[in-house]
């Protein structure tokens, strides 16, 4: 064992053939200075502010177009059920209409007038 230490010795520093320690002097590093905001960070935070305000303001968009597509339904729907019933009285008559003139030319043939 000696002589492969030996051996390795001349290839290795000294602090690599010590036997490793838990201890590393990295582990009291501290920060010289208070962490501070980088200018790119305060850039990236004014940028993800305006996106969004954007966001914000095309949800207000999609909102109004809501309604006015919700508002054009309604009248729509309002104006072909106007239609409908419109419609429905029509046929309503003339189903009727058509009722009486059938039953006033049975009444001919089986009276023979």
């Amino acid at each position: 064992m000696a002589n492969l230490t030996s051996k390795l010795s001349r290839y290795l520093s000294s602090t690599a053939m010590m036997p490793k320690s838990g201890w590393s002097p990295r582990v009291f590093v501290t920060a010289a200075r208070p962490l501070q905001k980088s200018k790119s960070d305060k850039e990236t935070n004014e940028k993800a502010t305006e996106a969004a305000e954007a966001v914000k303001d095309g949800a207000k968009e999609v909102r109004k177009t809501c309604e006015v597509v919700r508002d054009a339904a309604t009248a729509t729907t309002e104006n072909v059920t106007k239609m409908t019933k419109a419609v429905t009285g029509k046929v309503s008559e003339t189903a009727e209409n058509l009722v009486e003139k059938v039953s006033e030319k049975i009444k001919e043939k089986v009276t023979g007038k």
